[in-house]
């Protein structure tokens, strides 16, 4: 497991769905289980409601499954 950067997933500002952050972890052959906002204490890991587009910051983090580097 690794916490990757926002930027590697989005733009700054974008507004997607979680699904569609998944998608492009897969594009990365990644696995997304979570994210981390900038200004959240705690990670949520599963999120319940995927399917909810936001707007998402490049200070915010996504934690992947991912081979190592």
């Amino acid at each position: 497991m690794q916490i990757r950067s926002s930027d590697l997933y989005l733009r700054e500002e974008e507004e997607l769905n979680f699904y569609e952050i998944i998608l492009r972890g897969r594009q990365r052959k990644e696995i997304v289980i979570g994210y981390r906002l900038a200004d959240a204490d705690c990670a949520v890991i599963n999120p319940p409601h995927k399917d909810v587009r936001r707007k998402w910051s490049y200070k915010d983090v996504f934690i992947v499954i991912t081979e190592k580097e």
